[in-house]
């Protein structure tokens, strides 16, 4: 990390949170602070992994058990004032604990259990190979926004009933909404009439599933009630941009990393191609290695101590995945690509505990048939030029992957 992503502000050094780090004092909302921040995230988590940011005025946690430990005690570090570090929690069921999380979570579980994802594989591969046939016979793309980033995105909007027709808009309102995840200064007006767009898509289509439901999610949800009360309009609106969200990016990030790595270790490639059953642990180390979401927040409900450190109530948290998902003493040699590596403990990139990420089975599953399709019909793809990075505080991914390939024939 460059001295222009951290700072030299005016934070009052007589704060006894506040240490001394080879970058100054390391705003952790800056996207910049984000670009290739391995080397930062290695020192932050042996010398201090509990950061105080002063430029922000909150916690950085960045080793693996003091995330655990943080995630696992929702009556201690809550949700409900908020999963985005210095932003009011919005009414979806992220930024909710207890029962009300559990039976908001629970009207949609079924959708993403392994079961149903099974059911599903036909379609996950059918999806695929539509996508490489739009680029098959040109012999290159860009990964990422030809496949990786579409694929997610389609499935979960047929699951959830958005039309065909709309969808490649759902994908670029979404691509500009998520960057206010950065935090408030990144709200803009592009943010919010992506937002206000995608609003207009959504109670239309919640009208229409009222007077005439459905097989799919949105139907589900306009007729549901908990406790015999209906959703109303916010709760529908922001589940339904949550699942979107978390339905794209996991898989966007993680499919684009297995093919920018198994480019640059063809070896590993060659292998997984002679040993399929190889896949299942190899899409688990992408997930592990890109950690598509940077961070998420949590908020101390009582004056209480992490990492060692006090933390006085109402103080924010901010949990980093990269750093936890790097730790020596869970992942041994951290930084290596390594497709055989042995998962004693979980990555957290999906997080932990009951806020354990919904559709973790069905973006595993996305990824794994994602490569056995391109293993299948463009087998010898290499980098065709140099892959650029999303700049975020929020999310972490490859934003274009340029790959050449034999071309092929469409099979649709």
């Amino acid at each position: 990390m460059s001295a222009a992503n951290s700072s030299s502000s005016s934070a009052p050094t007589s704060d006894p949170r506040v240490i001394e780090t080879p970058w100054g004092h390391i705003d952790l909302m800056d996207p910049k602070t984000h670009n290739d921040p391995w080397e930062m995230y290695d020192w932050l988590r042996e010398n201090a992994p509990m950061y105080w940011d002063p430029i922000n005025e909150l916690w950085g946690v960045s080793s693996y058990d003091g995330i655990v430990e943080c995630a696992r005690q929702p009556k201690v570090f809550t949700s409900e004032d908020g999963n985005l570090p210095k932003m009011p929690p919005d009414p979806s069921f992220i930024n909710l604990d207890g029962r009300k999380h559990h039976e908001r979570r629970k009207l949609i579980h079924h959708y993403f259990t392994p079961k149903a994802v099974r059911k599903m594989t036909e379609e996950i591969r059918v999806a695929v190979d539509k996508l490489l046939d739009r680029v098959i016979e040109r012999g290159e793309c860009d990964f990422v926004n030809e496949i990786a980033k579409p694929l997610p995105l389609y499935l979960i909007a047929q699951m959830l009933g958005i039309p065909e027709e709309s969808r490649d808009d759902v994908i670029e309102w979404m691509d500009e909404f998520v960057k206010g995840g950065n935090g408030p200064d990144h709200i803009t007006e592009e943010v919010n009439e992506a937002f206000v767009n995608f609003g207009f898509l959504h109670y239309q289509l919640c009208d229409e599933r009222r007077e005439n439901p459905k097989d799919d999610m949105l139907s589900m949800w306009v007729h549901a009630t908990i406790d015999g009360v209906p959703l109303d309009d916010d709760e529908l609106l922001f589940d339904h941009t949550l699942m979107i969200i978390g339905g794209g990016e996991t898989t966007r990030a993680s499919l684009g990393c297995a093919v920018e790595m198994l480019a640059k270790q063809p070896e590993d490639r060659a292998w997984l191609m002679e040993h399929p059953e190889g896949l299942k642990n190899a899409t688990e180390e992408a997930i592990r290695y890109v950690t598509p979401f940077v961070r998420m927040s949590r908020t101390a409900a009582v004056d209480t101590t992490l990492e060692g450190v006090e933390v006085k109530k109402g103080e924010e948290v901010a949990m980093l995945y990269g750093p936890a998902n790097r730790d020596p003493d869970v992942f041994p040699n951290p930084h290596a690509f390594d497709i055989h590596r042995s998962f004693k403990k979980k990555s957290l990139a999906f997080g932990h505990g009951h806020h354990f990420c919904l559709g973790a089975f069905l973006a595993r599953a996305e990824v794994s048939i994602g490569l056995e399709q391109m293993f299948a019909r463009m087998p010898d793809w290499e980098l065709a030029g140099e892959p650029t990075w999303v700049e975020s505080s929020f999310l972490r991914g490859l934003d274009s992957l340029p790959i050449r390939f034999t071309p092929g024939t469409k099979v649709y």
